[in-house]
């Protein structure tokens, strides 16, 4: 693959949705969950989890000028983050998520956000010419809402990086309660998913999305597309990795789960550290792929044995 010059030089750079996620901790006597707040966010998740392995990351998104959103900020660039394109505003609040989470540590989720901080992120918040060839531009559905200015300036990125020949990463991350109507989401999805060179998905949201639990079908699906390289992340049972010559999967790691947020944005955090610098032409040829796929695996396993998804995602020591 690239040389290890081309690597260093090489940036990630995740657009979309910082946030606070209250998380339970505890109880009342009487019963009432105590909730505690923890930074979060699907895309601020991923660049956090990136940071924490080495990778130079850069984290595009906007929060409330308020008490949370100073939180954010500074938690994010204390991970290693550069958060030169990290702004505030006063028009709106961060972003809150308020998670429930079941004896087996997987969660539900009610935002607050009508709207989000980060719905506010504006095309003039994306510097023009900001990609090189060897990054990567990773982002997810939740930036995506209809109407926002956020959509306007993911797609002004998207259109930025692929003039730039920069890889392109998508996780729809399906969140249904954030969109008026399901068939919003899922025409949303696909209208981006052209977009991307590599997809990942977890299997509990490709019928939504494609009408399908079967993994190779989605695969499929998204290399018509013009994608490349498709992870399908299975949860407690593993994950696997698609291209269109290749095909790898490896079983999860037994962890007590403690709080499942986050691990899929481990997940993503480990692929895209490993294939920074990297040219497509190589890594579809998969040579690498069976490596990164255990690794990410791991990576999002450690994530759930702790609370909150950026202090929970392994630094390389931990991993």
């Amino acid at each position: 693959m690239n040389d290890s010059s081309n690597k260093n030089s090489s940036a990630l750079y995740c657009i979309g949705e910082a946030l606070i996620d209250f998380i339970p901790e505890g109880s009342m006597p009487d019963g009432t969950p105590l909730l505690a707040p923890m930074p979060g966010g699907a895309a601020a998740n991923t660049a956090v989890a990136a940071a924490k392995l080495g990778t130079r990351t850069f984290f595009i998104g906007k929060v409330g000028n308020d008490g949370f959103g100073r939180l954010l900020t500074d938690v994010i660039g204390g991970y290693g983050v550069i958060t030169d394109y990290m702004s505030m505003t006063d028009f709106a609040c961060t972003t809150l998520a308020f998670v429930t989470l079941t004896p087996e540590g997987d969660r539900d989720f009610t935002f607050a956000r009508k709207p989000g901080a980060d719905m506010l992120l504006s095309e003039d918040d994306v510097p023009d010419n900001l990609f090189s060839s060897g990054d990567i531009l990773h982002f997810g559905s939740i930036g995506l809402s209809p109407g926002s200015p956020s959509r306007k300036a993911h797609k002004k990125a998207i259109l930025s990086a692929k003039n730039s020949g920069t890889l392109i990463s998508f996780d729809p991350n399906v969140r249904l309660p954030l969109w008026d109507e399901p068939i919003q989401l899922k025409e949303t999805i696909l209208e981006y998913l052209p977009f991307a060179d590599i997809v990942k998905i977890s299997t509990d949201e490709m019928p939504f999305i494609f009408g399908t639990g079967n993994e190779q079908e989605a695969a499929d699906y998204c290399f018509s597309t013009g994608s490349s390289v498709f992870f399908a992340t299975r949860g407690a049972k593993g994950a696997a990795v698609y291209t269109p010559s290749v095909f790898y999967e490896t079983a999860g790691v037994l962890v007590k789960a403690v709080d499942t947020t986050g691990a899929g944005d481990a997940f993503n955090g480990a692929v895209l550290s490993s294939l920074i610098g990297s040219p497509l032409s190589e890594i579809i040829k998969g040579e690498n792929l069976r490596n990164i796929l255990s690794h990410a695996c791991a990576a999002g396993s450690f994530t759930v044995t702790r609370k909150g998804a950026m202090a929970g995602s392994p630094t390389k020591k931990e991993l």
